[in-house]
């Protein structure tokens, strides 16, 4: 991967149920994530939190040839996450997500840069959500879409938006309403229509979206500060079963 590459690894977690490969990535986890790992409820849960850390620790491990279990992690004040150590590889910027059926990680060598996936299927998005949390742009084009788009276009905003605060590394402490999208079209990718806190800074973000399965959408917020574009390249780990 050069530094005009941005790479999008996701898995779905069911898909690794061997015991032997679990216990090894399991030997990955930090004491911290270990604990992290033992406070969920449900197996479902425990099994998406390990397979999608494991996720992590492997693509990182594949980019750099450092043992996955090697990387320590810090979180900022809003606690997203970064290398901590090797420190010869803090400059490597990841982000991790995951829904029901899919984990997926991003890694650039490029800069600060943020990923979400969301199930479809997920009933996550109500009426009453989007005009509480979207910009008035955005319910607006929401509520001008015809019946049989509308559920998909609200996963659309939604997935944009989480990239964009996660990538921004503030979380929610950054208004939803307080910057506003204009959707894809067949001849243009997605773009910020508005951004109230860094206005001179909005032509500066791309946006990227996917679909890596029938029930799932991605989006992927990077910030464009180099003379060339950047590639984005989004594959099945394949290689995580056999890590």
């Amino acid at each position: 991967m050069d530094s005009h590459e941005i790479l999008i690894w996701y898995i779905e977690p069911e898909s690794i149920q061997d015991t032997a490969q679990l216990s090894r990535f399991f030997g990955w986890l930090s004491p911290e994530e270990r604990a992290q790992h033992g406070r969920f409820r449900f197996d479902q849960h425990k099994h998406t939190y390990l397979v999608s850390h494991a996720l992590v620790r492997s693509a990182l491990s594949l980019m750099t040839q450092v043992d996955p279990a090697k990387f320590s992690f810090k979180t900022n004040a809003y606690g997203k996450p970064f290398i901590a150590t090797p420190t010869q590889h803090e400059t490597l910027h990841f982000n991790l997500s995951h829904t029901d059926g899919l984990a997926a990680v991003a890694i650039s060598r490029h800069g600060e840069l943020g990923v979400d996936v969301e199930n479809k299927d997920r009933q996550i998005l109500t009426q009453s959500m989007v005009e509480q949390f979207f910009a008035p742009e955005e319910c607006l084009a929401v509520e001008q879409a015809s019946e049989h788009e509308r559920s998909t276009k609200m996963l659309e905003f939604w997935t944009l938006k989480e990239s964009y605060i996660k990538a921004v590394g503030m979380g929610l402490s950054i208004g939803l309403d307080s910057f506003a999208f204009k959707l894809a079209t067949a001849t243009q990718s997605a773009y910020l229509l508005r951004l109230d806190a860094q206005p001179e800074a909005i032509e500066a973000w791309r946006f990227w979206q996917g679909q890596p399965t029938e029930t799932h959408l991605m989006a992927l917020a990077f910030k464009y500060e180099h003379a060339n574009p950047l590639l984005v390249k989004a594959q099945r780990a394949d290689w995580l079963a056999r890590a």
